[in-house]
């Protein structure tokens, strides 16, 4: 079996902090979790159950949350330096970001307890710890990839950015 993609779950969180504040959107703790819970879904089902983030998810009454990122976000925000993300990862959180990040925390967290796997593991009141191949079954489809042949992910002087073939638009052959 191989290791996670991502060292910490902490650099994930300041993966999607630092494309909040690029796109001049306050990342809320209550968002946070879902995204990261999304992102550690849709990777274990893009990549054949590979873990994004070395770490468990806990259901409770909010949804899914990951305890340690949790736990240091009641201090506030950690001092994070420069993460080591490959370009790999970055694409992927990219796709993630634009499928969800123009949602607010409601709509991610009605998302999220929508689903099996919330309905299957959750007990009022009770934590309870669920692995990846459990919350991941019957979650649903990976965030669309990008067709092979007419789209790609490359990576500019800002970031991931998504390359797609050329297509200039048909003009009338009508004169005016």
């Amino acid at each position: 079996m191989s290791g996670p993609a991502a060292e910490s779950v902490l650099d994930i969180a300041d993966w999607f902090f630092k494309k909040a504040e690029t796109a001049g959107i306050y990342l809320e703790e209550d968002k946070l979790h879902p995204l990261v819970f999304l992102a550690q879904t849709h990777y274990a089902l893009k990549n054949k159950m590979r873990y994004l983030v070395p770490g468990l998810f806990i259901c409770d009454d909010n949804g899914f949350h990951e305890p340690n990122l949790k736990k240091i976000l009641k201090f506030g925000l950690p001092l994070m330096g420069k993460t080591t993300l490959s370009e790999q990862v970055c694409a992927f959180l990219e796709l993630v970001w634009q499928k969800y990040g123009h949602k607010n925390s409601f709509e991610l967290i009605s998302i999220v307890r929508s689903s099996p796997a919330y309905r299957k593991h959750h007990a009022k009141g009770r934590a309870v710890l669920v692995s990846l191949e459990e919350m991941s079954a019957d979650f649903g489809s990976t965030p669309p990839p990008a067709d092979k042949q007419s789209q790609r992910i490359l990576v500019s002087q800002n970031g991931p950015v998504m390359v797609s073939k050329w297509q200039p638009r048909k003009l009338s052959n009508t004169p005016k």
